[in-house]
């Protein structure tokens, strides 16, 4: 069994973002079971969707890197999945990460296992930057999205953002499953590319180089230069 930290269940999501990014509330329920109902219709409909709770149970979509993705997601909410939605404030969106419950749970080898099997099934498959189809292509953040979603965990779309959600991990203690991030330059600290960890030093990601879903290893010059560090986003 392997220890990792779930908010409630799958369907929520830790995230440790910066506050300068933009948030949206998209709803409040006085029962989780409303909110978690939401969640799971929003996150079908590729919404990066979480829940805050704070007397209440606030579904919370986001976060967006700038402010025109934030405001037209809002109208979109509004005229295409009739949701009252707005922007959240840079005040109240330093309180989110606050009102997240964490609490730690056991999940079994047999469903990491399943994780990291679902991530093999896409081996193959295309590489194309920005891609979201299977049949036409795929990047490296949407494969992890993808990978996640079949256990009902939404990520972020990008591997900037996957890289400040759920629990930092130190490279010694990566189990399969966990995310792992590199830098797009060896000096460059924002973060280009993500791939899953699966074991004895492997994880498996879309590359560009190779344009097409393969396993590298993390000892590879390449990777070990751009090494950046991992999440566990369950």
């Amino acid at each position: 069994m392997k220890k990792i930290f779930l908010i409630f269940n799958f369907t929520f999501l830790i995230f440790n973002c910066l506050y300068s990014e933009h948030f949206i509330q998209a709803g409040v329920f006085r029962y989780k079971e409303e909110a978690v109902n939401q969640q799971l219709y929003l996150a079908s409909r590729n919404y990066p969707v979480m829940i805050s709770v704070n007397g209440h149970y606030k579904i919370i979509v986001g976060p967006y890197e700038n402010k025109e993705t934030a405001d037209f997601t809002v109208s979109k909410l509004l005229s295409e999945e009739n949701i009252s939605a707005f922007l959240i404030d840079e005040t109240d969106a330093e309180k989110i990460t606050e009102s997240l419950g964490v609490q730690e749970i056991e999940i079994s080898d047999e469903v990491l296992g399943e994780l990291v099997n679902v991530a093999f099934d896409f081996l193959g498959v295309t590489y194309k930057y920005g891609g979201m189809d299977v049949e036409k292509g795929i990047d490296c953040s949407y494969f992890m999205q993808k990978v996640y979603k079949s256990l009902g965990t939404v990520l972020p779309r990008t591997s900037n953002l996957q890289f400040r959600i759920g629990k930092k991990v130190k490279r010694d203690e990566l189990i399969p499953g966990d995310l792992v991030f590199f830098r797009k330059y060896p000096r460059n600290s924002r973060i280009g590319h993500v791939g899953m960890y699966i074991g004895n030093d492997e994880f498996i990601h879309a590359s560009y180089g190779a344009k097409k879903v393969i396993i590298s290893s993390l000892n590879e010059t390449y990777f070990k230069k751009r090494f950046s560090g991992a999440r566990r986003p369950l």
